[in-house]
């Protein structure tokens, strides 16, 4: 978080994420646990939409990232 100047007031305090993948029984979907002071629980599918959709974001803007650097 030292890259993103004060990061600290955008974040309610230590966060983390752990997937939670049911081995016992193989019915329930996997899951995202984003633990914080305000806990939530996303589906995985949900996360790796969004986690794809962030990767297209970046291969999107990475051509002019790149332009900005050489100038």
């Amino acid at each position: 978080m030292a890259e993103v100047p004060c990061a600290e007031t955008h974040l309610p305090g230590a966060a983390f994420m752990a997937a939670v993948i049911p081995d016992d029984d193989p019915a329930p979907e996997p899951t995202v646990r984003i633990h914080s002071r305000d806990e939530q629980i996303i589906p995985y599918e949900i996360m790796r939409w969004f986690m794809e959709h962030v990767a297209e974001h970046v291969e999107r803007c990475r051509p002019h990232w790149s332009r900005e650097n050489l100038g």
